[in-house]
């Protein structure tokens, strides 16, 4: 999956990133308004960022930006990263309001720790429309990223789209296998591609 690597440090205004969309769910069916993502890197940040121009599902329960699970019960974006050189794969909840969630696992859905950690130096932005446009970013540090995960070419990533909450329907950039929905599969997440 490429992954853009510039020069100068990115920041939430002026943002202006090479999208890729997702518009099949689960199933290979069109997804009538698709999602878009882009992924970006600059000397300090992995920049992960999602919109869709439809208005979105939001957890009433957290406010934007702020770190909050169970975002996968309405509209999200995901991004997962796996370690280069073993199991251990990083996800990340997106919100179109910007609010995040984390968690680190060792293997497909087994949890690294069970509580609620989030990652140091994460922050996240949001804005919408008055049409329902929405677009979301997130900054993770590389420090983390490298450390933790081997972050760099060798990583596997992929990112996923959960939309049209409460009828959910499940995107995924990367094929993955399986007759129900199932975005924990990091063996198939697709290989970095640093461009740039």
């Amino acid at each position: 999956m490429r992954i853009d690597q510039q020069r100068e440090q990115l920041c939430w205004e002026g943002l202006d990133p090479r999208w890729s969309m997702v518009d099949r769910d689960w199933h290979g069916q069109p997804v009538a308004v698709p999602a878009a993502f882009a992924l970006a890197v600059d000397r300090s940040h992995l920049w992960f960022v999602a919109a869709r121009e439809k208005r979105a599902s939001i957890s009433p329960d957290t406010g934007p930006c702020e770190f909050t699970e169970a975002l996968w019960c309405y509209d999200v974006a995901e991004l997962f990263i796996k370690d280069a050189h073993s199991d251990r794969y990083l996800e990340i909840n997106l919100a179109p309001n910007g609010a995040w969630w984390s968690a680190e696992f060792v293997g497909p859905r087994v949890r690294a720790c069970t509580e609620d950690i989030p990652i140091v130096g994460v922050k996240t932005y949001s804005k919408t429309s008055a049409d329902g446009y929405w677009q979301a970013a997130a900054s993770i540090p590389l420090s983390f990223l490298k450390s933790d995960f081997s972050f760099g070419q060798g990583s596997r990533v992929n990112v996923t789209f959960i939309v049209d909450s409460p009828e959910q329907k499940f995107l995924s950039m990367a094929a993955l296998p399986g007759v129900k929905p199932d975005f924990h599969q990091p063996h198939y997440f697709e290989e970095v591609e640093l461009i740039g």
